[in-house]
């Protein structure tokens, strides 16, 4: 398979699960859209564990910095992150991977500029993974084409009409916030790389939680939850707000169905994201117990734009309530313990890979910096 196939597949496939990294100031899905790109390039020159690892940090700090000159109203316009600045973070790495200078960087970002999208009306979709996939394939080409000497104008993000006017608007963007301070302190460390919790779209995770608490903090069974309220910042509100769920993806970004599926689960799993599960009897029946609002409260002031309320009602009419103001995940100031990394990890792997295969994979990724050839990684995640 070649690079731009490679790339494209698994990007998509990877962002499949809705169960990949985040990060806050990219508004977005860094790995999905670097690796998939970086470990096609790596591979085609048989790049060491180390020089993957480098050239990913400059994707991440690229995602970052451009996600700070477009600010939170990009998002809000209705662009998806992970694809329309991911795709600048993928050239960064690649060309860091391959050692381009300055002049043909700036190229494959100009081009990169004009193959930018990727729009949020689509999540809930097979559409939203493909913007993961189509990112870094488009990445891996506008590398391949600076490298060729293709042109571009290399104002392409500050010029009128670049992609800071198109993408945000006119004299919105703060582009000095893209060249502030590169590495200092580094975007991975601050505001670092989140790792999910459950596969699901990350706005509803904070509601999960919620849920969860209140359940066992009030020891609540389901059979005795009479209505629950769920209150959020209006944009968030109209993406998870899908009381009938069409598909397992749709139901990924369903308020209605992960509250319900943690009411009788514990929590959202893998395993619970087929169509035959979504139309569980029980879980219908749970689903309409669940009624999601926008709160106008929330619209004012709200720099991260998660979380938001949820009020539990009683069959005796007590009330339950509780709030949560910021991203639920696991990043720099509560990460992963081990043993959770590691149980994800197999969680996801063995789904495709026989279990000695995939401990084998877990165990080189650990060593990943000592692997003197990439390609010694990528034999392991081959299905036999």
């Amino acid at each position: 398979c070649d690079p731009l196939n490679a790339t494209l597949l698994n990007g998509t496939a990877a962002h499949a699960l809705d169960f990949d990294d985040m990060t806050q100031n990219m508004m977005g899905h860094p790995s999905v859209a670097i690796l998939p790109g970086l470990l096609a390039l790596g591979e085609s020159r048989k790049s060491s564990g180390t020089q993957i690892l480098e050239a990913d940090l400059v994707g991440f700090e690229t995602a970052g910095k451009i996600g700070r000159a477009v600010t939170y109203a990009h998002h809000d316009i209705g662009w998806h992150g992970t694809a329309t600045l991911g795709i600048f973070a993928a050239v960064a790495a690649g060309a860091a991977l391959m050692k381009m200078n300055a002049p043909k960087i700036a190229t494959a970002l100009s081009i990169a500029a004009s193959l930018a999208s990727g729009l949020r009306t689509n999540f809930g979709t097979m559409t939203k993974p493909l913007h993961a996939g189509h990112a870094g394939r488009n990445a891996i080409f506008a590398l391949f084409a600076a490298e060729e000497g293709f042109s571009a104008n290399e104002a392409a993000f500050e010029k009128k009409q670049g992609f800071f006017d198109v993408f945000l608007g006119p004299d919105t963007a703060k582009p000095d916030l893209a060249l502030a301070a590169w590495f200092h302190p580094p975007e991975i460390l601050d505001p670092g790389l989140c790792l999910k919790l459950y596969p699901s779209g990350a706005h509803t995770h904070p509601f999960i939680e919620m849920v969860r608490d209140l359940t066992s903090r009030h020891n609540l069974a389901a059979s005795e939850i009479e209505r629950i309220d769920v209150l959020s910042e209006s944009s968030r509100h109209d993406h998870i707000n899908r009381p009938n769920p069409k598909s397992a993806l749709d139901a990924k970004w369903s308020i209605h169905y992960l509250i319900a599926r943690t009411l009788t689960d514990g929590w959202p799993r893998l395993d619970h994201f087929t169509d035959t599960a979504v139309r569980e009897p029980k879980i219908q029946e749970l689903m309409r117990l669940v009624h999601a609002s926008p709160d106008p409260a929330l619209d004012q002031n709200w720099s991260d734009k998660y979380g938001g309320t949820v009020i539990i009602t009683t069959s005796s009419g007590t009330h339950h309530r509780a709030r949560i103001e910021h991203m639920i995940a696991r990043g720099p100031d509560n990460p992963m313990r081990d043993e959770e990394v590691e149980s994800k990890f197999f969680d996801c792997a063995r789904r495709s890979l026989a279990q000695g295969q995939a401990r084998e994979l877990y165990d080189a990724l650990n060593q990943l910096s000592d692997i003197p050839d990439i390609t010694e990684i990528m034999k392991k995640t081959r299905s036999p």
